[in-house]
């Protein structure tokens, strides 16, 4: 039993993990590039993660707790 439950765990880890690039991240957000890059400099935005000399990813988790703020502040706010 032990062993599933650390499979679990690990699974969620990598889950929490996973690299994505900036097509899916507007994809998801629904912002434009110049905008999504606007919020980053205002530190509004989860920074991007360099992974080569012309390359950048986010991380999900980064994305997806974004997204959970705008959501909660917008119903905090009715």
């Amino acid at each position: 039993m032990k062993n599933n439950i650390e499979q679990i765990s690990v699974k969620n880890e990598a889950a929490s993990r996973r690299l994505i690039r900036l097509p899916e991240v507007l994809k998801r957000v629904g912002l434009s590039r110049a905008r999504m890059y606007g919020l980053i400099n205002a530190g509004r935005f989860p920074k991007q993660v360099r992974i080569g000399l012309r390359s950048v990813v986010f991380l999900e988790s980064e994305i997806e707790a974004w997204m959970d703020s705008v959501i909660t502040e917008r119903n905090e706010s009715h």
